[in-house]
């Protein structure tokens, strides 16, 4: 009789105490857990156990976390445990979550203002209803930074008739309210309208608690620091009023996402709540010595992480006396080399350049492109978007590239995650005419040397089309697919790009990577090398709050946190107070 999967993964929790704590937990609980803590292994084990052991059907699990990349990681974890995303299991995100489990069910029974039938706002759609909102209360073009500050309004200020919002510049409340009219008035919804309807029906309606509860007496929430103020008063309100089972995992040192309305406060508010047992992960399994030491020193209140096996590592400060462009041609043209030349087992793929900002990475690619070297970019300059579609695309491509006949991708995922994505296909028929026109599509175009656009055409006609038009939760994934179509074709960054190409990107040992410290999150490397850490860059000066300055801090220490063994930080030649403050650490450490 064999073990399930998961009764074995258990056992490598077990000398970790406060993973242990994790897994043998039966009542509502916080975990923090740092960089390398082991919070992803330990609470998708955790999962495993309570579908195997507590939950039985028709009851499910639903697990919310930050982005769409988030999803994707988990549901892989998942997998290797044995547990499928199937009618036990909901992965999702915040904006999923509500519009499927909440609004498309309730908000009509509930009276809410929301469109009849509900349809999400593109986010082009978005940009353009909000750019006629602002012409109409204020006149003229709407700068980027006034868009921001009304996205962090909504999600930070959540009762219109409260003193908090009357008492707000009537400059900014005018043109929210002028844009969530002009949505409505549009027959549209955006996402963060999505969250809170979510909201509203969750606080002030008795009768969803009890659905919500029937259907889903557990819910996991992972990366609670970003998730913001409308969904920690959902998870209160589930949990005190509706009794729903709460697990939430996260880390308030690494809540970098202050401009979308993250607080960092908001997951040790919930650990102080009745109820709910505070469970630390202080175990580092991915950083060394030096580099955990240097990484306190850009908190104000850091956790006593500890290594989990005691290597040294090694921190380097470089002034270049030069741009982020001459950091980058020493750091790709020197340092790169230097130190695949002395660790023979590394591969470009474990090292990643840093950087704060979407220019920046545009000077960094030139000078990658210069030295010809072969990189994966993760920002906003990336053709490539992290996002659901896209994911699964890159899955689809390695597929028909080779997958099909090799088993690495398998027919039988690609067609599970697509259903994923097709949930308003309820009708036996429709499913069914939809399912063949995409695996007549994929077997049709089973060669890895075709062009990416002639394949991501065929792709769109057979299946995407479609699912844009019929699925209110992909509304922001066809900007996504129109922006990789155009660079797919003549003219394009990824014009040359083959199926075969496409489907090994970011995922190629042999391309060093290229991100920005907000796209690092979540990813660990063998070295790590930072550049354009000047002072009054970074943190920037217009950061003059405490708030502003300790998030810089801890966006400075999610990046070096990213590295298991080395950091290099360069800068010009005023340094940043971060890396002044660094240099003590390390010569203390030494």
């Amino acid at each position: 009789m064999s073990t399930n999967p998961y009764i074995q993964a258990a056992e490598e929790l077990r000398d970790n105490s406060g993973q242990w704590r994790v897994y043998e937990s039966d009542g509502n609980c916080v975990v923090q857990a740092g960089p390398g803590g082991g919070k992803t292994k330990t609470i998708t084990i955790k999962i495993a156990r309570l579908l195997s052991e507590t939950l039985r059907r028709p009851r499910r699990l639903a697990c919310i976390t930050y982005s769409n990349a988030c999803v994707g990681e988990l549901r892989a974890r998942l997998k290797k445990l044995g547990v499928a995303e199937d009618d036990r299991l909901l992965l999702s995100t915040v904006h999923s979550f509500c519009l499927s489990e909440l609004a498309l069910p309730f908000a009509r029974l509930a009276s809410l203002k929301v469109p009849e039938p509900l349809a999400v706002a593109s986010p082009s759609r978005s940009r353009q209803l909000f750019e006629k909102a602002y012409l109409k209360v204020l006149g003229g073009a709407a700068p980027g930074w006034f868009r921001i500050e009304c996205d962090k309004l909504r999600r930070t200020i959540l009762d219109r008739n409260g003193a908090e919002w009357k008492a707000w510049t009537r400059r900014e409340t005018a043109v929210v309210e002028a844009y969530e009219e002009l949505l409505l008035e549009n027959g549209l919804i955006d996402f963060d309208g999505l969250v809170l309807a979510g909201l509203e029906l969750v606080e002030k309606h008795e009768w969803v608690h009890r659905a919500i509860k029937a259907k889903y007496p557990v819910l996991v929430i992972d990366e609670y620091q970003d998730l913001g103020l409308p969904l920690h008063r959902m998870v209160v309100a589930l949990m005190r009023k509706a009794g729903v089972r709460i697990i939430a995992v996260g880390d308030p040192d690494q809540s970098i996402y202050g401009f979308t309305g993250a607080k960092p406060s908001l997951l040790r508010d919930l650990e102080r709540l009745p109820g709910v047992e505070a469970i630390r992960l202080k175990l580092n399994y991915r950083c060394a010595d030096q580099i955990i030491a240097a990484s306190k020193t850009l908190l104000t209140s850091p956790t006593d992480f500890q290594s989990d096996d005691g290597r040294q590592g090694e921190i380097r400060i470089y002034e270049l006396g030069c741009n982020v462009r001459g950091q980058a041609d020493f750091g790709l043209g020197t340092l790169v080399p230097a130190l695949l030349k002395d660790n023979a087992a590394w591969k470009p793929g474990d090292i990643a350049l840093l950087y704060r900002t979407f220019n920046e990475g545009q000077a960094i690619a030139e000078a990658a492109d210069a030295l010809g070297l072969r990189y994966f970019r993760l920002d906003n300059g990336s053709p490539i978007k992290r996002s659901r579609v896209t994911e699964w695309l890159t899955d689809a491509a390695r597929w028909c590239s080779g997958g099909w006949q090799t088993g690495i991708v398998s027919l039988s995922e690609l067609l599970k995650s697509w259903r994923l994505m097709r949930r308003s296909l309820t009708r036996g028929r429709e499913l069914l005419d939809a399912r063949a026109k995409l695996i007549a599509a994929l077997f049709a175009h089973r060669d890895g040397s075709i062009p990416l656009h002639r394949w991501l055409t065929a792709i769109r006609d057979a299946a995407l089309n479609d699912a844009f038009k019929q699925e209110p939760g992909l509304a922001d994934e066809r900007d996504n697919f129109e922006d990789l179509l155009k660079s797919a074709g003549k003219g394009g960054a990824l014009a040359s790009y083959s199926i075969e190409i496409f489907g090994n990107q970011g995922k190629s040992p042999d391309q060093i990577n290229l991100m920005t410290l907000h796209s690092s999150k979540g990813l660990e490397f063998e070295a790590v090398v930072m550049v354009g850490l000047e002072a009054g860059a970074f943190p920037s000066s217009q950061a003059r709050t405490d708030e502003q300055l300790e998030e810089a801090g801890r966006l400075f220490y999610v990046g070096v946190t990213r590295a298991k063994s080395m950091v290099h930080l360069m800068y010009d030649s005023n340094e940043s107070p971060f890396i002044t403050a660094i240099r003590g650490a390390t010569e203390s450490v030494n």
